[in-house]
C-alpha cells in the first residue's frame, strides 16, 4: 500500500514511489532520464564492443545511456529517483549512487530525526530550539520542544521555517571542544533567501550531553545543501 500522500507509478525502468502532488516531492528527487534510443546505440559507451545477439544492450536507469552487460552489472537502490527495487546502473553511476545512498541511509535520517541547537540571528538570540527536517525534506522546522509522536500538543515555534531550496550557503565552523577534545563542529552558518532579502541564522552546538548528535546533524545539513547545489553525491 502506498504511503499517505504517495503513489506508485510504473515506468520502463521500474516502480517508483512519488508524491501525489509534485510540489510535495523531496527536493533531492531526480527525474528519470530519457533513454538513448536503441537505434542510436550501436556499441557499448564504455568498452566500445558492438551490440549483437550475444552482447546485448542495457540502459543505465540513472543516466539512460547504453552499455553491454559487462559494463552495466550492478543493481543498487536508487532512492534519489524513488525506485522501489534496486535498478541496473553503469559503473560510473553506481559509484555516485553508493555515496548518495550513504547520505540517504545515514545523514538524511539524522536530519529528519532532529536535534537541539542554539539559534542566533534575526529576531532570536541564543535560543534553544529543536531543529528538524520535515519528512518531505523541504523545510527545516524550529520548535521549542521535541515533538512527541501520537500526542496532540500545541507547537511553539522559535523561528520561522527555512525552505531548504532557499539556502544559498551552509558552512560548518569548527572549534576546540572541551568535552570530546580536538577540533570539532561548533556551529553552522546558514545564509538563505527570504522573499527578496538575504538572511542569516547561526545554529550552535549546545555544550551538553546532546552535543555529539548536534554535531552530526550540522555536518549532515552541510552535506544536504551541497548535494542540492552540486546535483551529485555529497562529499
Amino acid at each position: 500500500m502506498a504511503n499517505a500522500g504517495k503513489k506508485l507509478v510504473r515506468s520502463k525502468s521500474g516502480l517508483r514511489m512519488v508524491s501525489v502532488q509534485e510540489k510535495d516531492n523531496s527536493p533531492f528527487l531526480l527525474e528519470e532520464p530519457e533513454w538513448i534510443p536503441d537505434q542510436q546505440c550501436l556499441t557499448c559507451l564504455n568498452c566500445n564492443h558492438k551490440f549483437d545477439l550475444i552482447k546485448r544492450r542495457h540502459h543505465c536507469r540513472r543516466c539512460g545511456k547504453c552499455f553491454c552487460g559487462g559494463c552495466c552489472t550492478e543493481k543498487l537502490p536508487l532512492p534519489r529517483m524513488g525506485f522501489v527495487d534496486p535498478v541496473r546502473l553503469c559503473d560510473d553511476c553506481a559509484d555516485v549512487t553508493r555515496k548518495e545512498n550513504e547520505f540517504y541511509n545515514k545523514h538524511l535520517k539524522l536530519l529528519v530525526a532532529g536535534t537541539f541547537l542554539i539559534l542566533s540571528g534575526g529576531d532570536v538570540e541564543n535560543k534553544t530550539s529543536f531543529c528538524q527536517l520535515t519528512s518531505s525534506h523541504r523545510e527545516i522546522l524550529f520548535s521549542q520542544h521535541k515533538p512527541e509522536k501520537n500526542k496532540a500538543n500545541t507547537t511553539e515555534w522559535v523561528h520561522d521555517p527555512i525552505n531548504v531550496e532557499s539556502i544559498q550557503e551552509a558552512v560548518v565552523q569548527t572549534g576546540q571542544n572541551e568535552i570530546h577534545g580536538g577540533m570539532l563542529p561548533k556551529s553552522l552558518m546558514v545564509r538563505y533567501k527570504y522573499i527578496d532579502e538575504m538572511r542569516e541564522l547561526k545554529l550552535v552546538v549546545p555544550d551538553d550531553s546532546s552535543s555529539r548528535q548536534a554535531m552530526a546533524w550540522l555536518k549532515a545539513m552541510e552535506k544536504a545543501v551541497r548535494l542540492l547545489q552540486l546535483g551529485n553525491e555529497p562529499s
